[in-house]
C-alpha cells in the first residue's frame, strides 16, 4: 500500500510517530528516527521552513531499510527485524560501515517523501484548529499523490460544502484516474453530481460505476435506491432493491443494511415483511453464530415487533456472552425482558430482571422495570421498594418522586408520600410540579392548613414558570383545600376560575361549589343553580342528586328533597351512608319517623362509628317508643 494511504488510514494526528513502543513495530523505531535525521539533513534543499514535515517523510521512507542496515552489522539485533521491503527507494545492499547519509532517494521516492511532508503538515494544522491551511496542504498532498483515495474524499467533500463542487469533483475524477479499480471515487462522485448539482443522470452514472467495480458492497446500492427515490423512479428503486437481494455476498453487514432500507418503506404491508425477515435470515446465515449479527437481528425483530422470532436470538447471544455482567450483555438481557413482557410472559420478564440485579446492581433501569412491572402485577409494595432501590442509585429526575409517591398514594400511605414530595421539594426547589403535588398529598394526609399553605407556594411558583401549572384542575384542587382549611370564600374563588377557564368541564367545581354552599346553609339560590348546572353537564349522576335533594331540604322542599335523594341512593354504586343519612334527615323533617329511621340504619350499617347517625337512631327509637303503663296502686 502506498504509505501516504496508509498514514491516512491509521493515524490522525502526528503525535502517532512517537508511539511505536508495540512488540511489533518498536524494532523499526530506531531505523525511522535515524532515517528522520537523515530526511531532515536532506531537506535542507528544499527549504529550512519545511525541513521538519520532509525529514519525517523520508523517515518514514528509509526508517525501514536503514533498521535493517543496522540489524545487519555485527552484534547489533532488534526485534521484529526480518526483511523489510520498499519499492520507492534504490534496492541497494549497504556495507556495514555505510551511514544514512549514503542513501539517496530516487525522483519517485523523493516525491512521495514530499507527499508526506505536505500531509503531516496537514494533519497538524487540523490539530490546531488552522482548517484553511490544512486544506491547502492536503490538497498540496494529492497534487503530488492523486492515488489517496480517501483523502481525496474528505478534501472533495470539504470543497463542496464551501460552494467548490467542481474543485471537489476535479479531485476526485483525478483520484479516479489513479486508482481506476477503487469504488469510492466514482461513489462519491455520484453524491457530489445527486446532492449538490442535482445531476441525477451523472449520479447514477457513476453510482453504476462503482456499483460494477464493488458489486458486493452494499454502498453503491444504497446510494442507486436514493437518486431513483429522488427522482420519482418508484420502479427502478424496487428493481435496484431486488438485485442488491440476489447479491451473493457472505458479508452479513450487506444483509443487514438491505434489511434496514426495506424496513423503512413507505409501504406497511406483508410483502415488505416478507422482504425484511428473507434479508435478516441471509444476514443469519452469513453470520455463521455470530453474536454481533445475532443481536443486531434480534434488534430488527424487536422493532418489527416479531419478539417470538426476537427471544431466542436474544437467548443465545446471552449465554454466548463471555461476561454477563458487562455493559452490553445487561443491555441485551434487558431487552429479552422487554420483548418478554411483549410477548406476555411477564413472570420469565420479572424472573430475568431479578437475576439481572444480582449482577447488575448498580444498574437503576433494571430497577425501574421491576417496578413498573409489579405495578402491573398490583404488587405495589415490591413496586414501591423496585422504584426506590432505582431512586438511590438516580434521583436526577423529579419524575422519580412523584412516581413513588403515587404509589404511596394508591396504597393509602399518604404520610409517606408526603415524606417523599419533601424530599424531592427539597432536591428540586422551586419546581411548581413538585410543590403542587405535595400539596394534594398533605390534603389527601388531611393536613389541610399545610396542604393550603403549599397550594399558595404552587401559585406563586408557577407564575414564573413555563409547565402550564394554571389549569382549570389545579384551580379546582386549590379551592377543596381552601374548603377543607375552613377557607370558605378562597374556595369559592378558586371554584369559580375552575369553572372560568372550562366551562363545559366544570361539572365536578359546579357541584362542589353548590354543595358547599347548600351544606352550609348559604347562597342557597345560587347553589340550586349550580348544582343544576352539574347535571346539565353529566346527568343522573348520584352524587350530584345528592346535591341537588339535600339543596332542596335545605331550601325546606323536603318532597323534590325526598325525590332526588331517592335517584342518589337507587344509582350511587357503591351504596355511601352520606346518600342514606341525607334522606332519612329529608323523610324526618317530612314527618315521615319511620322510613326516616329505615334509611338511618342503612347509613349506620356503613359507617358503623359515625356517632352523629347512633344519636340520631337513639332519638328517633325513643320518640317510637310506646310511654310506659301508669302503676296502680
Amino acid at each position: 500500500m502506498n504509505p501516504l494511504r496508509a498514514l491516512t488510514l491509521k493515524s490522525r494526528r502526528l503525535s502517532w510517530l512517537f508511539r511505536l513502543s508495540s512488540p511489533g513495530v518498536r524494532g523499526l523505531r530506531p531505523g525511522i528516527c535515524c532515517g528522520i535525521r537523515h530526511g531532515i539533513a536532506r531537506a535542507i534543499h528544499y527549504g529550512i521552513h519545511r525541513s521538519i514535515q520532509i525529514g519525517i517523510g523520508v523517515g518514514l521512507l528509509a526508517g525501514p531499510i536503514l533498521f535493517s542496515a543496522q540489524a545487519a552489522k555485527p552484534g547489533r539485533a532488534y526485534p521484529g527485524s526480518r526483511g523489510v521491503q520498499s519499492d520507492i527507494l534504490p534496492k541497494t545492499t549497504l556495507k556495514p560501515e555505510a551511514t544514512p547519509t549514503d542513501l539517496l532517494l530516487q525522483k519517485s521516492g523523493e516525491k512521495i517523501a514530499e507527499a508526506l511532508a505536505s500531509f503531516s503538515e496537514g494533519l497538524a494544522a487540523e490539530e490546531n484548529a488552522d482548517f484553511e491551511r490544512a486544506l491547502e496542504a492536503y490538497r498540496r498532498t494529492l497534487s503530488l499523490d492523486p492515488s489517496n483515495t480517501e483523502l481525496a474524499v474528505k478534501v472533495a467533500f470539504t470543497l463542496a460544502q464551501r460552494g467548490e463542487v467542481p474543485q471537489g469533483i476535479d479531485i476526485l475524477k483525478d483520484a479516479a484516474k489513479a486508482s481506476p479499480k477503487e469504488s469510492l471515487p466514482p461513489l462519491c462522485l455520484s453524491q457530489l453530481y445527486g446532492k449538490f448539482l442535482k445531476k441525477q443522470d451523472l449520479a447514477e452514472r457513476y453510482a453504476l460505476t462503482a456499483l460494477n467495480l464493488e458489486p458486493e458492497s452494499f454502498a453503491a446500492y444504497l446510494a442507486l435506491f436514493e437518486i431513483y427515490t429522488v427522482s420519482n423512479q418508484p420502479k427502478k428503486a424496487d428493481a435496484i432493491l431486488h438485485r442488491a437481494s440476489q447479491s451473493p455476498t457472505q458479508d452479513p453487514q450487506f444483509w443487514l443494511q438491505l434489511a434496514e432500507i426495506y424496513s423503512k418503506l413507505p409501504t406497511n404491508d406483508e410483502e415488505k415483511t416478507t422482504r425484511v425477515i428473507a434479508a435478516l435470515d441471509k444476514a443469519l446465515a452469513s453470520g455463521k453464530e455470530n453474536l454481533a449479527v445475532m443481536a443486531k437481528v434480534a434488534d430488527a425483530y424487536a422493532v418489527m415487533r416479531k419478539v417470538e422470532l426476537a427471544i431466542p436470538l436474544y437467548r443465545k447471544v446471552i449465554e454466548g456472552s463471555k461476561n454477563p455482567r458487562s455493559e452490553e450483555t445487561l443491555a441485551m438481557r434487558d431487552k429479552l425482558a422487554r420483548c418478554l413482557l411483549a410477548d406476555g410472559k411477564r413472570d420469565e420478564a420479572i424472573a430475568v430482571l431479578e437475576a439481572m440485579v444480582k449482577d447488575g446492581p448498580a444498574r437503576y433501569e433494571t430497577y425501574e422495570m421491576l417496578g413498573e412491572l409489579h405495578a402491573l402485577n398490583d404488587q405495589l409494595e415490591r413496586a414501591t421498594l423496585s422504584y426506590q432501590q432505582a431512586l438511590l442509585i438516580d434521583a436526577s429526575q423529579p419524575e422519580k418522586f412523584l412516581r413513588i409517591a403515587d404509589l404511596q398514594l394508591r396504597q393509602k400511605k399518604p404520610e409517606e408520600a408526603v415524606k417523599t414530595l419533601t424530599a424531592a421539594r427539597a432536591r428540586f426547589p422551586r419546581f411548581p410540579r413538585i410543590t403542587y403535588s405535595l400539596a394534594l398529598v398533605m390534603r389527601e394526609a388531611k393536613q389541610f392548613p399545610q396542604a393550603l399553605a403549599m397550594f399558595d407556594q404552587a401559585a406563586q411558583e408557577g407564575q414564573n414558570s413555563s409547565e402550564g401549572l394554571f389549569t382549570s384542575v389545579f384551580y379546582f384542587d386549590y379551592g377543596v383545600a381552601a374548603e377543607q382549611a375552613g377557607k370558605l370564600e378562597l374556595a369559592a374563588e378558586m371554584l369559580r376560575k375552575c369553572i372560568q377557564l372550562d366551562p363545559s368541564n366544570a361539572a365536578q367545581a359546579y357541584n362542589y361549589l353548590g354543595y358547599m354552599w347548600a351544606d352550609k346553609g348559604e347562597h342557597l339560590e345560587e347553589a340550586l343553580e349550580l348544582i343544576k348546572n352539574a347535571l346539565a353537564l353529566i346527568p343522573d349522576e348520584a352524587a350530584f342528586l345528592d346535591s341537588l335533594g339535600w339543596c332542596y331540604f335545605k331550601l325546606g322542599d323536603y318532597e323534590n328533597a325526598i325525590t332526588y335523594l331517592q335517584k342518589a341512593a337507587e344509582k350511587m354504586q357503591p351504596e355511601e351512608a352520606v346518600i342514606f343519612d341525607h334522606l332519612g334527615d329529608a323523610y324526618a323533617a317530612g314527618g315521615k319517623q319511620a322510613e326516616a329511621l329505615e334509611n338511618w340504619n342503612k347509613a349506620v350499617a356503613l359507617d358503623p362509628k359515625n356517632k352523629e347517625l347512633t344519636e340520631k337512631i337513639d332519638k328517633a327509637q325513643k320518640r317510637k317508643a310506646p310511654a310506659p303503663a301508669a302503676v296502680v296502686p
